[in-house]
């Protein structure tokens, strides 16, 4: 929350208020889904989509210009068993990504409500900035729920040469765009796909070899360790079970309804 409340007064100090119409802000609500790419899904599935939703506040600094900052909630998931080629593999997970984006917005037409001279009631837009998230990799077996990072299912910190234990908290650029509809001098309607390119290969807890899977089950993993590093038995120590050089993308699609709040709501100071 502290950091909700610096974000917003440092918004308030540098962008500079006055009378126009255009200098409003925007507090809207997002609904929509959330989806992932990546070592189990090489490309979005629509079967593993999953509701998402968000809280935005806007400042519309100028018709063509905007700035956002956005709390977004969803759900990524992937499935070897999606795929005829990754089915061997035999790897699943699923994760609650939470989000606090930071975005800028540019319009393509003038837009705005009526009242401002020129302005459109509709306009294409793109957008992108830097997001802090996090997420956390899980697989449900016997009907219990476990946290992948936490087996180590690729020998981090067990194995020597196995990758680093990956952070549950990490950084990625929001790239995307939409349409903006203004409904009234009350109301704007966006419709949005937002990419993530982030900067890990672990969201999906998959990103690098097999391990020696005789030093999982040594270790305070255990059996259930090595299982979840190769469920199927498939894997060769040193064998390739992910690919660490490609990062993996998590998405957000869906439909952003703002009120438009009438003068500054910022202090004097």
């Amino acid at each position: 929350m502290k950091y909700l409340i610096g974000f917003f007064i440092i918004i308030c100090l540098i962008m500079p208020f006055g009378s126009q119409a255009q200098n409003r802000w925007e507090l809207g609500i997002f609904g929509g889904i959330s989806n992932y790419m990546g070592d189990l899904a090489p490309d979005p599935l629509f079967k593993e989509s999953h509701p998402a939703v968000g809280l935005a506040l806007k400042r519309n600094s100028n018709p063509y210009f905007s700035y956002t900052l956005s709390l977004n909630y969803g759900t990524i998931s992937g499935n070897d068993s999606n795929s005829v080629t990754l089915a061997p593999r035999g790897l699943k997970f699923e994760s609650v990504i939470v989000e606090l984006s930071t975005q800028v917005e540019f319009n393509f037409f003038k837009f705005g409500t009526p009242e401002v001279f020129g302005a459109k009631r509709f306009s294409p837009y793109v957008f992108t900035g830097l997001s802090f998230f996090h997420f956390d990799p899980t697989v449900t077996y016997n009907g219990k729920l476990y946290h992948l990072q936490t087996e180590r299912t690729e020998g981090q910190g067990i194995v020597k040469n196995a990758p680093d234990q990956y952070k549950l908290y990490q950084f990625s650029i929001p790239i995307g765009g939409g349409l903006k509809f203004n409904l009234s001098d009350k109301f704007n309607l966006m419709l949005l796909a937002g990419y993530r390119a982030t900067f890990t290969s672990y969201l999906d807890d998959v990103g690098g070899l097999y391990p020696d899977k005789a030093l999982l089950v040594a270790s305070k993993g255990g059996d259930l360790s090595a299982f979840f590093s190769d469920p199927t038995h498939i894997g060769e120590t040193g064998g390739q079970r992910g690919n660490r050089d490609k990062l993996d993308w998590y998405m957000f699609y869906g439909i952003t309804l703002s009120y438009i709040i009438p003068g500054p709501i910022c202090p004097k100071f």
